[in-house]
């Protein structure tokens, strides 16, 4: 699951200063659950698997009133004001364990979307319970927008990624451009494999696009801190666009300046 590892230091931080601070606190506690999932499956713990399980033994106490672990707590306190289905937490579960079972590698672009939404439309889902919302639509636009925000994180990671064995992109579209997963692996073939990366951010692009399309008028404003968050992925797509194959080469971010007016334009948007 490409992300980054602080709450402190993701974009997520940056895109949720709009809210008020108990929303700001109930989302730390909601990154902080994912954020302990996708590290027992990155950190390459020996019982990973035990791990999981133990975690969505978890979710089922919190779900039943009666959490073990101070996560546990806190989380439940959250639901308590802002409700939301188990499912959301045990889909998000079974999407990180996906990445126990090394080599990483999917098929189809369908079978990565089952992948993107579970670790990342899911956690889009979560989030708007938070911001709250009138229409049942914008939780079909936090869904769109999360599989925008990991294919992006994807494309940015590809080279981190291969090195422990993952490959996300899909066999179709690696056949389609006449790419082998060992043209992935050991970064060669850079013409064919920039074709593919364009064509990837333009998928990404694409979903940002369709996210914006679907947004009711009547969630705009409340889903101020997901659009903000949409606008600072995307900003980081366009760089990926200009400059696809960085392999070899510092990783690719926005610096704080670039956030700010990311920010700043994201709050004086109309819909």
């Amino acid at each position: 699951m490409a992300d980054n590892k602080s709450y402190k230091k993701s974009n997520f931080r940056g895109a949720f200063f709009f809210l008020p601070k108990e929303k700001r606190i109930a989302l730390s506690i909601i990154y902080d659950f994912c954020r302990t999932a996708d590290d027992i499956a990155d950190e390459g713990f020996i019982d990973a698997k035990e791990r999981l399980d133990a975690l969505r033994a978890e979710v089922k106490n919190i779900f039943d009133n009666s959490p073990k672990t101070p996560l546990g707590s806190a989380l439940r306190a959250v639901l308590e004001k802002y409700p939301m289905p188990e499912r959301y937490f045990t889909d998000l579960i079974d999407g990180v364990e996906r990445d126990l079972k090394t080599p990483v590698r999917f098929d189809t672009f369908e079978d990565l979307k089952w992948y993107m939404y579970r670790v990342a439309g899911v956690v889009g889902k979560m989030c708007v319970e938070i911001f709250g919302y009138t229409n049942e639509q914008t939780k079909e636009y936090a869904e769109i927008l999360g599989y925008a925000v990991q294919l992006t994180n994807i494309i940015r990671d590809i080279e981190q990624d291969a090195k422990i064995d993952r490959v996300y992109l899909p066999k179709e579209d690696l056949d389609g451009f006449a790419l082998t997963e060992e043209d992935i692996l050991s970064a060669k073939r850079q013409t064919k494999l920039k074709d593919l990366l364009l064509f990837e951010l333009e998928r990404a692009q694409n979903y940002y696009e369709k996210a914006d399309f679907i947004l009711p008028a009547e969630d705009f404003k409340a889903m101020l801190a997901a659009r903000a968050m949409g606008n600072i992925y995307c900003a980081l797509l366009k760089k990926l666009q200009k400059n696809p194959c960085r392999f070899n080469s510092k990783k690719i971010k926005l610096n704080k300046l670039e956030k700010f007016f990311i920010l700043l334009k994201t709050f004086m948007e109309k819909p």
